[in-house]
Formats: C-alpha cells, sequence, structure tokens
C-alpha cells in the first residue's frame, strides 16, 4: 500500500510540472507531445525493449493512420470515422505485415522493416493530391481544444496505454516474451508458438503507434512524410535505449530527455547534435540499460518502486498442496512403447550424420544414447526434440506418428533439457519452470501453475532457489533446473542431453534419485551422458552410435562390455 502512494504521489508530481514551472523550457506544448510519443513508443518498447525485434520502420505506424484518415475523407466519409478507419486499418495492416516480418532471422527483419519505413515515407512523397506531399497533410481540426485540455488528454490517454502494457507483459505473457528475447530455440522447445506470439507483439506494439501517432498528429495540426521514414524510426530507437529498453517508464523518461534536451539546445541551434551525441554516448559508456536501469541500480529514490521490468510477472504463492500429476494423463504402463525410432536417417550437404537408427523406449525406462563425439547424438536428439525433420525415416510417440509435427506441438508430450542450460537468466528458477507449465497446462490459473511449479523444484530440492534470478545460481543448479523443467508435467518423454556435466557427487547422487522418480512415475527417459558410470548405475537399456551408425543395443552392461563398443567408445583406453 505504502509503495502504491508514493507512486501516486511521484505521478501526480510529474503531471504538475508543466503547472508548477520548476524545469525551464517544460511547457504545455512540450509535455503533452512528450506523453503522445511516449504511447507510440510503448509500442516500439514491446517489440524491442521486450521481444528483442529490431524494428527500424516503426516510425511508419505513427504516421500511416492520418495518411489514410486524410484519403477516407476524400472519399467521403465524415473526419470522425475517417480517424477510426486509419488507425483500424493501420492495425489491420501491421498484422499483415507481421505474419511476413518476424519469419524473417535477425537483421533480415531490421532491413524488410526498414523498407516498409521506406515505402510508407515515399507513397506520402509520391501523391500530393491525398498525402500533402512534401509540404505535409494539415489537420486543423485539433484546434478545437486549448493546450491545457490537450494535455489532459494526452496524459489520459499516455495512463491507459502504460496500463494496457503492463497488462501485454505480465504473467505467462512476460515470461514467454522474455525466454523468446534470450532463446527462440528453448523456446520453440518448451512449447512457444514463435511466430504467432511475435506476430502478435508485433501488432499490439503498432496498436500503441497507430493511437500515438493519430493524436500527435491532430495535435500538431500536420503530418509530414519524414515522420514515417527511417531516420525517424532510428530516432526512436535511440529514445527507446536512452530511456530503458524493456523498462515500463522507459518511452516516457526517453521521450522526455530528448525533447527536453531538443528545447535546450533550440537556444544555440549549433549546439544541438552535440547534445544529443553526449547524452546517448553517456548512455552507452555508463548506463547500458538507459535511465531507468541507471536509476534502479543505483537505488536512487522512488527508483525501487520503477523497477518494473523483472518483478512484473511474479507472485506469491502458499506450499503446495496437491500432486502435479493433475497437469498429464498417466503415462501407462511399463511395456508400452512409448518411442519408437523407426530407420531414421539424416544428412546435411551430403553427409550422413545418423544411417539407419532403429530403436524404442518403454514407458517407465530409462534407456540411454551413447557414442563418441560426432556420433549423431545431438542430432537425433533434434530429430525427436522437432528441430530438424529427417531425410528419412518415422518418429512414432504413444504409437502417433509425429514426425513432420512441429516442435512446439511436441511440447506437452516431450521435455527436453540441454547440454548447456538454456534458462532465462532475469527470471527466477520458478518463472523458469513456469515457461513450459504456461504452454502446456493454459487451462490451470495463474496461482494453480505457480504452486506445480514450487511443487517440481520442491521434487528436484531446488525448492529454497525458487524465486532467487537464475543468473545467481552454480552451474549445477542451472542444470537441475532445466531438469526439473523438462519434467514438469510428467511428460510422457524426457530428453536428458548430458544432464551429469558439472554436477559434483552429492549432485550426481541427487540426479540418480530424481531420474528414479520420474521412471517411477511412468516417463520414458532417453539420455545422453558420457559419465559411463553414472548411465550404468541409472539406465536399463541402451544404444550406441559410431558416425550415425548403431553398433550396438541392449541392456547397458551388455553394450558396453561389447568389443565394437570399446572399440569406438573408448578408444586407446582400452
Amino acid at each position: 500500500m505504502i509503495k502504491w502512494a508514493l507512486i501516486a504521489l511521484l505521478a501526480v508530481f510529474l503531471v504538475a510540472l508543466p503547472y508548477l514551472g520548476l524545469l525551464p523550457g517544460w511547457t504545455f506544448s512540450l509535455a503533452t507531445t512528450v506523453v503522445l510519443q511516449a504511447v507510440a513508443l510503448i509500442g516500439l518498447n514491446l517489440i524491442f525493449g521486450v521481444v528483442g525485434m529490431l524494428a527500424f520502420g516503426q516510425a511508419a505506424f505513427m504516421a500511416l493512420p492520418a495518411y489514410i484518415a486524410a484519403v477516407l475523407t476524400e472519399l467521403g466519409l465524415a473526419f470522425p470515422v475517417a480517424l477510426v478507419g486509419g488507425f483500424v486499418i493501420t492495425v489491420a495492416v501491421a498484422g499483415l505485415v507481421a505474419g511476413v516480418f518476424v519469419r524473417l532471422p535477425g537483421v533480415y527483419l531490421a532491413v524488410g522493416s526498414l523498407g516498409f519505413g521506406f515505402t510508407v515515407e515515399g507513397l506520402a512523397r509520391a501523391f500530393p493530391a491525398w498525402t500533402g506531399g512534401a509540404s505535409g497533410l494539415v489537420f486543423p481540426y485539433g484546434r478545437a481544444l486549448n493546450e491545457h485540455e490537450w494535455y489532459v488528454v494526452a496524459v489520459v490517454l499516455l495512463v491507459i496505454a502504460l496500463l494496457a502494457y503492463a497488462w501485454v507483459v505480465s504473467g505467462a505473457r512476460w515470461r514467454c516474451l522474455r525466454t523468446i528475447r534470450h532463446d527462440e530455440l528453448a523456446a520453440a522447445v518448451l512449447g512457444i508458438d514463435l511466430t504467432r506470439e511475435k506476430a502478435r507483439a508485433f501488432t499490439i506494439g503498432s496498436v500503441f503507434a497507430a493511437a500515438g501517432g493519430l493524436f500527435l498528429a491532430l495535435y500538431v495540426g500536420v503530418q509530414i512524410p519524414e515522420d514515417a521514414g527511417v531516420t525517424r524510426s532510428l530516432e526512436q530507437i535511440g529514445t527507446i535505449l536512452l530511456g530503458g529498453a524493456g523498462f515500463l517508464f522507459g518511452p516516457l523518461v526517453g521521450a522526455a530527455v530528448v525533447n527536453w534536451l531538443f528545447v535546450v539546445a533550440g537556444y544555440g541551434a549549433r549546439y544541438e547534435l552535440l547534445i544529443y551525441g553526449v547524452a546517448f554516448l553517456a548512455v552507452v559508456l555508463y548506463a547500458p540499460d538507459g535511465i531507468m536501469g541507471w536509476i534502479t541500480a543505483v537505488r536512487l529514490p522512488f527508483g525501487g518502486l520503477l523497477d518494473q521490468r523483472n518483478s512484473v510477472s511474479e507472485i506469491t504463492v502458499l506450499p503446495p498442496t496437491f500432486d502435479q500429476g493433475a497437469v498429464a494423463a498417466a503415462a501407462g504402463n511399463s511395456d508400452e512403447i512409448c518411442l519408437r525410432i523407426d530407420n531414421l536417417s539424416r544428412r546435411f550437404d551430403g553427409l550422413l550424420a545418423i544411417d539407419q537408427v532403429t530403436f524404442d523406449v518403454r514407458a517407465g525406462e530409462i534407456f540411454t544414447l551413447v557414442g563418441p563425439n560426432g556420433a549423431g547424438k545431438t542430432t537425433l536428439f533434434n530429430i525427436i526434440s522437432g528441430i530438424l525433420a529427417p531425410s528419412s525415416g518415422t518418429v512414432y510417440l504413444r504409437g502417433l506418428d509425429i514426425t513432420g509435427l512441429r516442435v512446439d506441438r511436441r511440447a506437452p508430450d516431450i521435455g527436453r533439457s540441454f547440454q548447456v542450460a538454456r534458462l532465462v537468466p532475469e527470471l527466477s528458477a520458478k518463472s523458469n519452470v513456469l515457461v513450459r507449465l504456461d504452454q502446456i497446462a493454459p487451462h490451470l490459473g495463474e496461482r494453480e501453475r505457480h504452486h506445480l511449479a514450487l511443487a517440481q523444484l520442491d521434487r528436484f530440492g531446488l525448492a529454497m532457489l525458487a524465486d532467487r534470478p537464475v543468473k545467481e545460481l552454480s552451474l549445477g543448479q542451472h542444470k537441475l533446473i532445466d531438469l526439473a523443467r523438462a519434467a514438469v508435467g510428467d511428460p510422457a518423454l524426457v530428453l536428458l542431453d548430458e544432464p551429469a556435466v558439472g554436477l559434483t557427487e552429492s549432485e550426481l547422487l541427487h540426479l540418480a534419485a530424481v531420474l528414479d522418480a520420474l521412471q517411477r512415475r511412468g516417463s520414458a527417459v532417453l539420455i545422453v551422458e558420457h559419465n559411463i558410470e553414472f548411465v550404468t548405475r541409472v539406465a536399463n537399456r541402451g544404444i550406441v552410435l559410431d558416425s550415425g551408425r548403431p553398433i550396438a543395443i541392449g541392456p547397458v552392461k551388455e553394450i558396453f562390455a561389447d568389443q565394437k563398443v570399446r572399440d569406438a567408445y573408448f578408444g586407446a583406453l582400452t
């Protein structure tokens, strides 16, 4: 209660600044411009600051609704209807563009969005009869309100936008988007539909841009082509970085600083570029997380209250009181074939990485996949996970052909850990486990999923670390959290890629006990591991690969006694 009272007090003071006249140059006109720009930048903060998509054409979505509204007015629609039409059509265009852009990797997304910005600016210049051309499109309608009224409208719009943004990046959505930003491969394996989530974030971000841009055009009274261009988009990226990418108030702080510096530089225009340059250079050198990141890091007054970047998704829960078997159906009995690999092969540019591999794993069995480096173990894991498609052969899970199933669609039935744990460092141990639960158990409420995640960590002896950020934990703890995440929800199949690497002897004993518990709960466990002593202790059967070909299959002790295996795997050690 005290926290929110202090935040409200600070908010009232900031809103009252134009009335108080305490900050030189901070007029109603400047404050209104800053607030409306901040509304638009909230969308870019979602797209770039939270999800990590480098979009260079976001300014186009600020200018587009005004131009579309002008065209619709010319076609005979009433101006209020044309404004709504411009906003709706812009959002629809953003959705269509997102369907294409978000599929582009890395720099291609930046280049594609760059091209879109050039296109919108070019169209605005090419048809002056409709858009006003280089002279700009005049909007006299906003003059019906005085500067005080416009300021009130802008502040109300900002409050609505901030609340909407806070809702969008809360709970499961926040965890999902941060996981995508940190590691798209891990996100897909956990069940996140990358295309859908990124397209949704891009479209929602464009809603903020369209709303802020449309109100700004009405307030200023003119829309010029440069406002849709690439230069403006680059300025917006810089403003987000200056304010603090990913922080709730980052767009507002960045817009306020940039615009205020512009006013200050107006008293000596030749220093404008110098002031901008010094400001951005100082942020890069001394505050890489932006002004908001610096405020929270040095714990200035109100700093902790304003740090909404990493805590927005966390809630407090009581200790678990029910079993997490409610998430998934029973895995079956020990005679059931859970996983069957039938004549699987995979080529990479003529190189045969996997060659006619066939085996099966029963429910409630720990099965090991063994072989020297380069034997094809990771390739086989990637095919089973859905990351790679086989060149030939079939993958069956519980009797169903899943060979062509997308990686994210396999997540409810296949949990996977990685050789190097692919956790989100900024999230807590519990939140990292929750990311998988969010995808495989969306029917459960947020509080129920928190209970299940805490219960899972408790099963793995990690309950005391539940609320600790992963970046503060050890390598061994990372491995166990990764394993706990892979196994949450009792999936039919759990794939473990070298889970014993980096663990101490006590942690190995604990891992063995955890694997035994998984086995008894009915999950089939397929494990890749170089620690032969550990594999012999925990696994029932296994298969040995050499250059992608199976050379032995059967009970673990028998395959390790096979001379072909000893020659291939142990080499000079035998």
